[in-house]
């Protein structure tokens, strides 16, 4: 296992490992703010997201709890969806919870320049919070261990920031099926105006097992420490990356108070061939700004969050692979690395940190794709009808977001004897100018253009690869998953549920093609 070893200039509670464990398998993060800007326009269930050098700092709004679950019986909530896809068998192994705020006391005002008063001067426990799973009507309630709390500690004492952690590792796995929303209540921090600015949040970090990904050491480790006033070193061994080829490894960390437009904050690792530290660093996570108000998976904001703000306004958790162009900071056969995470200017605190490693390198990926079938046994199969309209496949038309609302067309029916059963599918027959011809497998059609990007957006974040094309006569855009130049392929592909990438309804769009053999929809 990998063993961490730990030096602190100063702490305030020093880190130390929470989790172990190698395994075949991957880690992701769920994660949301809980304090928003309130201003002259917006409530704090609109999204901030403004991640440009416009921004303003948490320092310069009120801010008000996020509360999006229209249950009267919580005063602050937000989601984020945990998306598995089903290529591979996966088991939940490891579900940490931690959530963290900036909370002296209810309220709080500022009634002129560097002077912050309490207007509710009651604070109430920390260590207790509602979470709602996937598929779940009601709250559970979760206690938690107090990591930090600064109420009582001179050096915090203007703002009193605080961090709780729970392990919800056995509700996570009796869960029938754990991908879906997430959704955490009753998170507490200051609103109005406080010292320093009102930062808050909450995190998941998931480790589950899946046979098909590499042998990853991974190993999680939280605490809290002011990086403004001290560093934090983290040397990591045990582990073993792998004997040849390119070596992987990711770190995950969450901080709050990391301010956007507040420079000076780094994360680096250190190796043995890399001999010096090494910033690490995305298209989104600059090297002397790291921790910038901001919840990411790689190079991508993560969305399928609800509010979905890309700015949140001093509350951070990423998740993100370290760059080793060459094997320049991990090199084959390595079993130690230290990590540093410093600020010289912006005041943030760090409580957690984790560091995955690839032991070894994963199976080439062997194509599914389904055998084709004949005509004759499609026809043996399937009932196909060629339709003109087929209203469900609109999404936005009939006031729904997302495929899986949408009603399922499919139908089965038996001869007058009840001898044979076949499944109705309708086949849309479209003449575009200009468009390939071919049988898309659509997912759905977005009547206003503008709906469809962010709809194949959220498929491209689940590993589901999509395309587009639009209808010029009326502008509609039809998202698809493959296209087809043989009607059979395209139900073999249909059948197979996009060889096994996409649960939910799909629909077969015929474009400037003639379909032989194959009678209209009465």
């Amino acid at each position: 296992m990998m063993v961490l070893g730990i030096s602190l200039a100063h702490s305030q509670n020093p880190f130390k490992p929470r989790f172990q464990k190698e395994l075949n398998g991957d880690v992701t993060i769920l994660a949301n703010n809980i304090t928003n800007r309130v201003d002259y326009s917006n409530s704090s269930n609109v999204p901030y997201y403004n991640h440009t050098s416009t921004a303003l700092l948490n320092d310069d709004f009120t801010m008000e709890y996020i509360d999006i679950d229209g249950d009267e019986s919580t005063f602050s909530s937000s989601s984020a969806e945990l998306f598995l896809d089903t290529n591979s068998p996966k088991k939940i192994v490891y579900a940490g919870l931690y959530w963290a705020g900036t909370y002296k006391y209810n309220t709080g005002d500022q009634p002129k320049e560097d002077k912050f008063v309490a207007v509710d001067a009651g604070r109430a426990s920390v260590s207790t919070v509602k979470i709602k799973y996937p598929n779940q009507a009601q709250y559970k309630s979760i206690t938690g261990t107090v990591i930090f709390d600064g109420l009582n500690s001179a050096e915090f004492k203007d703002f009193a920031p605080y961090v709780v952690y729970a392990d919800i590792t056995d509700d996570v796995v009796g869960l029938m099926n754990p991908s879906g929303v997430y959704t955490l209540a009753d998170i507490r921090a200051t609103q109005g105006m406080l010292r320093g600015g009102i930062a808050s949040g909450w995190q998941i970090f998931i480790v589950y097992e899946d046979s098909s990904k590499p042998l990853k050491n991974i190993i999680t480790f939280d605490g809290f420490s002011d990086i403004s006033n001290s560093s934090v070193s983290l040397n990591c061994t045990g582990f073993k990356t792998v004997a040849q080829g390119q070596v992987k490894s990711q770190i995950a960390v969450a901080a709050l108070d990391g301010d956007y437009k507040v420079p000076g904050d780094k994360v680096s690792i250190k190796t043995a061939k890399s001999k010096n530290f090494i910033a690490v660093t995305n298209k989104l996570r600059k090297p002397d700004n790291f921790f910038n108000s901001s919840i990411t998976i790689e190079n991508k904001h993560q969305v399928n969050r609800y509010p979905d703000s890309k700015n949140t306004l001093g509350f951070d958790s990423c998740l993100t692979t370290i760059a080793n162009e060459n094997n320049s900071v991990f090199d084959n056969n390595s079993t130690e690395a230290m990590l540093k995470i410093e600020s010289e200017s912006d005041k943030c605190f760090l409580f957690f940190a984790s560091l995955i490693v690839d032991e070894s390198i994963p199976a080439a990926p062997v194509a599914q794709k389904p055998a084709s079938m004949t005509n004759k046994e499609m026809l043996e199969q399937y009932d196909i009808k060629k339709v003109q309209q087929m209203k469900e496949i609109y999404a936005d038309l009939f006031q729904t977001t997302s495929a899986k609302n949408l009603t399922s067309k499919a139908q089965t029916f038996s001869n007058k004897k009840g001898e044979i059963k076949k499944e109705l599918i309708e086949v849309l027959t479209l003449n575009i100018t200009g468009q390939e011809k071919g049988f898309y497998v659509v997912t759905c059609a977005f009547v206003d253009p503008s709906n469809a990007k962010p709809y194949s957006t959220l498929l491209t974040l689940k590993d589901v690869k999509n395309q587009t094309f639009v209808n010029k006569i009326n502008n509609y855009t039809y998202v698809y998953l493959e296209r087809f130049d043989q009607l059979e392929d395209a139900i073999s592909f249909y059948a197979s549920k996009a060889n096994g990438m996409y649960s939910e309804k799909l629909y077969i769009v015929s474009v400037n093609t003639v379909i032989t053999g194959i009678t209209d929809m009465d």
